[in-house]
């Protein structure tokens, strides 16, 4: 039997996470778990006939008689992986709402069972999230704001990291965007010694051929690393569109809109949409605490932050994540092609002027190259 691997696999309703995992499975064999079926089948055993459409009400009139379900469930399951070695993936919510109440997928025993190795949150944009929900039919009798959904997700995260830190030593947590699609999942899986960066780049101001620089630099690297690009985060788009359009009334002297139209730049093509002012305005605090937040707990689980600044003017995000990487002890490479100011200097470990000489020596360094670690550099 090869070697056991567990993970727990969460995300809010509507965010895709069976969607990728089941892309994921038509490239790679694993064990898969999906709560949901578990619960409906020991309901079933228990003469309860329990369904998409019925299973949250039920939870709702019958709390304790779920959480045995729910117990009796993850019993199952953890007898179920003790038989299988390879990987095992658990997918489930962590936490989700029904008409005003909180429940969890996964109490705090739960986990302890379980014994993971890994939790991965899988979430995409407040925006796909809503279409999602609207769509299935466990979720489409209630229409969810941007600002619940934008909740939902804060709300998931701080119940992943709280589960993690349980355990000593804290159990690694991996925050993955949904446009980062199946094989960035699949890396972090299969993978797990391969180095991992935060790809760091401008972000406010650039246009879509920036972006494509940003993308391919990091294509580059894919072979030798994971490569965390936030621009995934496609909730950053969301922000920008809100921002671009109240700082073009301010300049012209007009009232604030009550529309804003939304342009998102996904893999697949652009979505357009346009929204109510005050609702995107309503989910624009919780979406701007978690973009950053969200980058901050990327950098922490990575091994080192990538810079990549081909203009003149430093960005005030990558210059944040700069200093905050230097405060975690963690290495800092740049791509600078201008003579760095003082405090853009202090906060790199080492700059380059030339992307191809930065790329050359991540490569060369990678521990997939069998070269040099990293952080021989710093040590110099």
């Amino acid at each position: 039997m090869s070697a056991r691997h567990v993970i727990i696999c969460t995300g809010p309703p509507g965010n895709g996470r069976d969607e990728m995992l089941k892309k994921m499975r038509e490239k790679a064999s694993f064990h898969y778990y999906h709560l949901f079926e578990y619960i409906v089948e020991q309901a079933r055993l228990e003469g309860t006939n329990l369904s998409k459409l019925n299973i949250l009400d039920f939870y709702d009139s019958q709390p304790e008689r779920m959480d045995a379900l729910r117990e009796a469930a993850v019993t199952r399951i953890e007898a179920e992986i003790k038989e299988h070695g390879g990987v095992n993936i658990i997918s489930t919510p962590h936490h989700f709402e029904w008409k005003g109440n909180r429940f969890k997928g996964l109490d705090r025993g739960d986990v302890e069972r379980l014994d993971p190795d890994l939790f991965i949150v899988v979430f995409d944009d407040i925006i796909r999230v809503r279409e999602r929900l609207a769509k299935d039919p466990q979720w489409m009798e209630h229409r969810y704001t941007l600002g619940e959904i934008a909740n939902w997700r804060r709300e998931e995260m701080a119940d992943v990291y709280e589960q993690a830190r349980s355990f000593t030593p804290r159990k690694e947590v991996q925050i993955v965007a949904y446009e980062n699609g199946p094989d960035f999942l699949r890396d972090i899986i299969y993978n797990p010694h391969k180095e991992k960066f935060y790809l760091s780049h401008p972000i406010t101001g650039e246009d879509e051929d920036s972006f494509k620089y940003f993308t391919k630099f990091a294509a580059a690297l894919r072979d030798y690393y994971i490569v965390y690009d936030p621009s995934m985060i496609k909730d950053w788009e969301i922000v920008e569109c809100w921002r671009d359009a109240l700082n073009t009334a301010i300049d012209l002297g007009e009232p604030r809109p009550n529309r804003i139209p939304i342009r998102i730049q996904y893999h697949d093509g652009p979505k357009e949409v346009i929204l109510d002012a005050a609702e995107v305005e309503a989910a624009i605090k919780n979406l701007r605490f978690q973009i950053i937040d969200g980058d901050y707990k990327i950098i922490e689980n990575s091994h080192m932050v990538v810079v990549y600044h081909p203009r003149q003017s430093i960005s005030a995000g990558v210059m944040c994540e700069m200093v905050y990487a230097k405060s975690l002890a963690k290495l800092v490479y740049v791509y600078y092609p201008y003579e760095p100011s003082p405090f853009f200097e202090w906060y790199s470990t080492r700059i380059f002027k030339d992307e191809g000489e930065l790329r050359d020596f991540l490569i060369k360094e990678s521990k997939l190259t069998g070269q040099t670690p990293l952080d021989l550099y710093s040590k110099q």
